[in-house]
């Protein structure tokens, strides 16, 4: 799966929510009413958000007797394993409102195929000017800027000037463990 669509399967806060209680539970699984409870909707939506996090890789779905068991133990060496981890990591032990907004603000950069162009590009470069940029991943310039601000508020991107005062972007080697596996897997080619 192309790394934005998985990244989007994530970039919600019900999805992240139900990957936390299944990682925080004994033997790493739920059924999917367990799921629902921890979240607050009833087994017919628990169930969809679910399986967008099974097709994802997130998530093993099967069936056990009467109930359909979800287990957060995704296949090794993929983006979804690799991603998990840096989740569970950053998963707090007890959750407070908003303990999502900083993930969710690093998925969301990476949720996008237009936006993996210019982390691309940007990475390509080390660093680039606005109007070079804009031809080396052919988006117009409004669509540039709406982009880039997005992933410069996530921390992927930094912006700064060059030697002659023009604006210059390069990737902010970040030290949230989620924005560089992110960022690893983002310059590894996993499709656009």
């Amino acid at each position: 799966m192309q790394l934005w669509k998985t990244c989007r399967a994530i970039n919600n806060e019900i999805r992240l929510a139900m990957l936390r209680e299944i990682a925080r539970s004994p033997n790493r699984e739920l059924n999917v009413l367990q799921a629902g409870d921890f979240v607050g909707l009833k087994k017919a939506a628990a169930s969809q958000y679910l399986k967008q996090l099974a097709e994802a890789g997130f998530l093993t779905v099967e069936r056990t007797g009467k109930f359909v068991v979800c287990s957060g133990k995704p296949q090794d060496g993929t983006a979804a394993s690799r991603i998990a981890k840096a989740l569970e990591a950053a998963f707090p032990a007890k959750v407070r409102p908003g303990w999502q907004t900083a993930l969710l603000a690093a998925i969301n950069a990476f949720a996008h195929h237009v936006r993996l162009r210019i982390v691309r590009a940007v990475a390509a470069a080390g660093h680039v000017g606005f109007e070079d940029l804009a031809k080396a991943t052919g988006l117009p310039p409004a669509t540039l800027r709406r982009q880039l601000g997005v992933l410069i508020e996530a921390g992927v991107v930094a912006a700064g000037e060059d030697g002659d005062g023009l604006r210059d972007y390069a990737l902010d080697r970040s030290d949230v463990p989620l924005v560089r596996v992110l960022l690893d897997l983002a310059q590894d080619g996993d499709g656009i």
